[in-house]
């Protein structure tokens, strides 16, 4: 039972991670604002952290949940720290 437990609180931490993670890059990569873009990533290192909290908890109890936690949170660095292209500025006619 307590091992039923435990992966279903792993699998809810990946899906909340998943869902906050998304929002954090999305906040970072698409919107103008500095103020927003510094939060998304003050947000994005706190859900990492999360992650590696609920990891250190699945290592602990030996859950199955692991492998998966763990991919989610490379994946999410990935996304993260993937350089997306800057739309072309116009140069202004000589």
């Amino acid at each position: 039972m307590v091992s039923m437990l435990v992966e279903l609180t792993v699998l809810i931490a990946m899906l909340a991670g998943l869902l906050s993670g998304s929002c954090c890059i999305y906040l970072v990569k698409m919107k103008p604002s500095a103020r927003q873009a510094r939060w998304g990533r003050r947000l994005f290192v706190l859900t990492l952290l999360i992650l590696g909290g609920m990891g250190l908890l699945a290592a602990l109890e030996r859950a199955d949940g692991l492998a998966p936690l763990g991919l989610l949170a490379g994946l999410l660095t990935v996304g993260m720290l993937w350089e997306s292209p800057t739309p072309a500025t116009s140069e202004p006619e000589a």
